[in-house]
């Protein structure tokens, strides 16, 4: 049994309480294995799925939506990222975090969440993962002409469940004196005053809008966070307990056939033998190859390539603004222009059925979701904290050029495999990127300087709670660090960035890095047909 995650949450202003990304959690190990895929007939429309726009975890389509015939196709995934079929031995997979998997197989893409089951006992959420089946998901080939749904399940695998994952969160409308009392100036001071007694990297100030007069529960959500213990205790005693939860985490006994879940030397490992010419030179070679330093707010030409800092305010939107954040800088720099006119934030994050909008989601769906559908102009649909699917098909011409995303990636290959050497690399030749990491409560007074928290291990997964752009890197004082872009609004921070200790994991903020191209439409219909149906699911 395990707790429920609460990935990318994100920030929220109000004790409002959502259920981040979808109650699933399965490992890379236990995927492994062999396959058999239940194939729906291919269309040359793109379906839903019968999934909501946005995903609703609770009311996940049955699997006999699947309309006859159907075809059988049976698919071996290995370690690390390796998928193969009796026709194709050249394939490739991922983990999408804990969440399900993507399979590219003989010119065909294959996309399904883990299954899981979720269900309301009075006001506590309780589920379970089924990490040998899917939840109903979409396929298509490569050239984006045939779509259909499908769903699988495990036929073998080297690892055996002998119990079920469950989750248990508490209830949201529970109240406690501690979490739920409103937090003074003199309070909050006395927090900044630690920080800056504890710690000379970085300056730490009280956020008066954001925190005076907010209850701790309030200030949590805004970093993705649902903790119960004090800020003050955190901070006041060294070697505290960095990211305790409100929650009890009680986990039963897994085993597997043969050998222990990989760790993150043996995953990359494997990774450098399957990619040997993008390795040969190792990750010490590939940075010192880069410039020492580069920042894309003073990019090619000495431009600022980046859309302004924006406040998501109420909404767990962070990773559907750094995600699209990320392609129109990408797509600016492309065209070596930078009054380029950016991409809609709203439309994937109200309309994206591989996502939970304002409850969470993922930078690698929301990647993928708008390479398979397409990008619309910002003025299309302004970001909102509240909305809807639904924009004026006619504004695609202020655009001129219908665009959508291309080759939605983890750096490094697949989830888990990412590095430094590799993220400077693609942020320096390609662009801003996203990254997500777990923010600890000192994170919300940052002021100025070179964050610094936890140095942590990289290990098969890695919980991570909000995620942002980050647009370069650099040194000071012989401190390495990366550069990213928050979206906490242009008055929190170093005027809305932060700069954070690169090259140690710190939070997990090397763990699970996503980069994709912008690219011209060649199939514009599909996302003309796609607003005619805004409406429907």
């Amino acid at each position: 049994m395990r707790v429920q995650s609460i990935a990318l949450l994100c920030a929220l202003n109000t004790p409002h309480f959502a259920w981040a990304d979808l109650p699933v959690h399965c490992l890379g190990h236990q995927v492994v294995g062999e396959w058999e895929l239940t194939v729906g007939p291919p269309s040359p429309q793109r379906s839903s799925c019968g999934h909501h726009r946005p995903d609703d975890q609770m009311k996940q389509p049955p699997l006999n939506l699947v309309s006859s015939p159907t075809t059988t196709k049976h698919v071996v995934l290995k370690s690390p990222n390796r998928a193969s079929t009796d026709r194709d031995q050249s394939g490739t997979w991922t983990m999408i975090y804990d969440e399900g998997f993507e399979v590219n197989i003989e010119g065909m893409s294959y996309f399904a969440f883990s299954k899981f089951e979720a269900w309301n006992e009075g006001d506590v959420l309780k589920n379970q993962s089924h990490c040998d089946g899917t939840m109903l998901g979409w396929y298509q080939n490569t050239d984006r002409t045939q779509f259909g749904c499908y769903w699988a399940k495990q036929v073998s695998a080297s690892f055996v469940q002998t119990e079920e994952w469950t989750n248990f969160v508490p209830s949201p409308q529970e109240k406690s004196t501690e979490y739920d009392l409103p937090l003074s100036e003199e309070y909050h001071q006395g927090v900044a005053d630690q920080l800056n007694m504890l710690q000379t990297g970085w300056s730490a100030k009280v956020y008066h809008s954001k925190m005076v007069g907010k209850t701790q529960r309030e200030i949590n959500s805004r970093a993705g966070l649902k903790r119960n213990i004090a800020l003050a205790d955190q901070v006041g005693a060294p070697g505290g307990p960095h990211g305790a939860t409100a929650f009890t985490q009680v986990r039963q006994h897994l085993r597997r056939k043969s050998q222990d879940p990989m760790d993150f030397a043996s995953l990359t490992q494997m990774a450098a033998s399957y990619n040997a010419a993008d390795n040969l030179d190792g990750p010490k070679a590939k940075s010192a190859a880069l410039p020492a330093s580069w920042d894309w707010r003073n990019g090619t030409n000495g431009h600022n390539w980046l859309e302004p800092v924006i406040d998501q305010g109420d909404c767990g939107s962070c990773y559907t603004v750094s995600t699209v954040r990320m392609m129109s800088a990408r797509n600016k720099i492309r065209l070596g222009n930078p009054d380029m006119l950016p991409f809609s934030i709203s439309f994937p994050l109200y309309c994206a059925e591989y996502n939970q909008g304002c409850d969470g989601g993922y930078a690698f769906l929301a990647s993928k979701w708008s390479a398979d559908v397409g990008l619309v102009p910002a003025t299309c649909a302004r970001y909102a904290e509240h909305g809807h699917c639904g924009i004026d098909p006619q504004c695609l011409n202020q655009m001129g050029t219908q665009y959508r995303a291309n080759k939605h990636r983890y750096v490094g290959g697949f989830y888990g495999a990412a590095n430094e050497a590799d993220m400077m690399k693609e942020v320096f030749e390609n662009g801003p990127l996203v990254v997500s990491f777990e923010p600890k409560n000192d994170l919300m007074y940052y002021n100025g300087g070179i964050y610094k928290s936890v140095q942590d291990a990289h290990t098969e997964w890695e919980r991570v709670d909000h995620a942002v752009l980050l647009v370069g890197y650099g040194e000071e004082n012989g401190q390495k660090y990366w550069i990213l872009q928050n979206s906490w609004g242009p008055d929190w921070g170093e005027g809305g960035f932060f700069r954070m200790a690169r090259g140690i994991n710190d939070s997990g903020i090397e763990s699970i890095a996503v980069a994709a191209d912008v690219v011209e439409d060649a199939h514009p219909e599909i996302l003309t047909n796609f607003l005619a149906t805004m409406n429907t699911a």
